[in-house]
């Protein structure tokens, strides 16, 4: 249970940031965001706030913000709403006898208007006609009028409130928005975390920290805040030349001088010896006795902040490292579903931070948080990436790409996207329940 609570919540705090991030900008441009969704799928929650609705979807795997675009819009015969010609419809009509709702769902309000649909603009001229008995009639359409449907009202979008309308700069901020707003997550979080617990300061200095359970140091006697002084008989200053030794021994037994309490040691340690792998396969033999530097901290908030930077940088260029491997992987071979990891793999990873406290859940969550807006920078048509890029083309070509292209992209991409997603879910249920 613990595990299902960790990973709703941070779910839900690293895609609601994320799309806050495209709502705000696409409201502050003028952009008509008609829902903010987090989850995918069968709606299980939904309110109304303003024009936009608020929902929460069945399936943990995303979100979005839905804003009105007429890019796909070269098949006249489409409707967002699947209104045509003979369809049987109910009319709110406002003061001024304009359209302020159009009823799709069953209803029994005898106060609405019942009209046989024959031609409609919910775009551009902003009217619809049909059927009211024998007579056909025609009725303006309020721009903040509502269609409702599947138990949902939702604003129809005028031309000038679609996505597509506004200027390049504006989609660009609004698209990107997104992915800031997770990196600005991630940071707030290690600047908080090194706020509380004190942000490392850098220092070489041949004192112990961390010291490994059940490793050649402890098992020798050596404790955390033992200040190395020599090494058989060699002076010692720096954790530099610490390590140096101890790699330099090729196993063979050391005498450490240590300072402990304001009293000298010797302690004889012996490297355990570790074989490992580089990057041509090679083995390759390493000596360890099992320890780590002694770090300070310093709760100073621009010691903090600067902190902060430097995790969320570090932490994301590991990912697009990894990111840029997963590509040449796919060229070159090795490409496997392993190196990718779908709900079940966050779950599994939530679960075993929350085991871990509470820092190592904010931790957690803001590696996360990083991952999600790089991996939504990629340039694919369905990703934020890949609309950006549709959107530097229109800003250099001073037109955007054509409609059919970026349609048949998007699906396409889309469907392959989908089945991925099946694919890398499927083999990490397998990989949880094959342990």
């Amino acid at each position: 249970m613990q595990g299902i609570i960790a990973f709703i919540l941070i779910f839900f705090v690293v895609v609601t940031i994320h799309e806050f991030g495209h709502f705000i900008v696409a409201k502050k441009s003028g952009i008509l965001a008609q829902e903010f969704a987090i989850g995918m799928g069968p709606k299980i929650f939904h309110k109304k706030i303003g024009e936009t609705n608020f929902t929460i979807r069945l399936l943990p795997v995303g979100g979005y913000v839905k804003m009105p675009d007429n890019v796909f819009d070269f098949n006249n015969d489409i409707s967002v709403y699947d209104l045509k010609k003979g369809l049987q419809i109910r009319l709110k009509l406002d003061e001024n006898d304009k359209v302020e709702k159009i009823i799709l769902d069953k209803t029994n309000d005898m106060d609405l208007l019942p009209l046989e649909l024959n031609e409609f603009d919910l775009t551009y001229n902003m009217f619809i006609e049909g059927f009211v008995g024998d007579e056909i009639q025609r009725y303006e359409v309020r721009k903040d009028a509502c269609v409702v449907f599947g138990g949902m009202e939702e604003q129809v979008a005028p031309v000038e409130r679609m996505f597509s309308s506004h200027s390049w700069g504006k989609k660009f901020w609004t698209l990107f928005a997104g992915p800031l707003m997770n990196f600005v997550l991630a940071l707030a979080i290690f600047l908080g975390l090194a706020l509380y617990t004190g942000a490392p300061v850098e220092n070489n200095e041949a004192k112990l920290g961390i010291v490994a359970a059940d490793s050649p140091a402890q098992m020798a006697g050596l404790k955390t805040g033992d200040k190395i002084t020599e090494i058989n008989g060699t002076q010692i200053d720096t954790w530099t030349g610490l390590v140096s030794k101890i790699t330099e021994s090729n196993g063979s037994e050391l005498d450490f001088k240590i300072e402990r309490d304001g009293q000298v040691h010797n302690i004889k340690v012996k490297p355990k010896e570790e074989v490992s792998k580089n990057k041509k396969g090679e083995e390759v033999k390493s000596y360890k006795i099992g320890i780590g530097k002694w770090t300070e901290t310093d709760k100073n908030f621009l010691a903090s902040l600067k902190y902060g930077f430097q995790q969320t940088l570090h932490y994301a260029t590991l990912i697009f490292v990894g990111i840029i491997n997963l590509f040449i992987s796919l060229f070159k071979g090795g490409f496997s579903l392993n190196q990718l990891g779908g709900p079940v793999a966050i779950y599994e990873m939530s679960n075993a931070a929350a085991k871990s406290g509470l820092i190592t859940t904010l931790q957690w969550t803001g590696i996360l948080s990083v991952n999600l807006g790089l991996m939504n920078l990629i340039p694919i048509p369905v990703l934020d990436g890949g609309r950006i890029l549709f959107v530097l083309y229109e800003a250099i070509f001073r037109k955007p790409i054509n409609k059919k292209a970026q349609y048949y992209m998007t699906v396409a991409f889309g469907l392959l996207m989908v089945a991925l997603m099946l694919a890398v879910t499927w083999n990490d249920i397998q990989r949880l329940f094959g342990k």
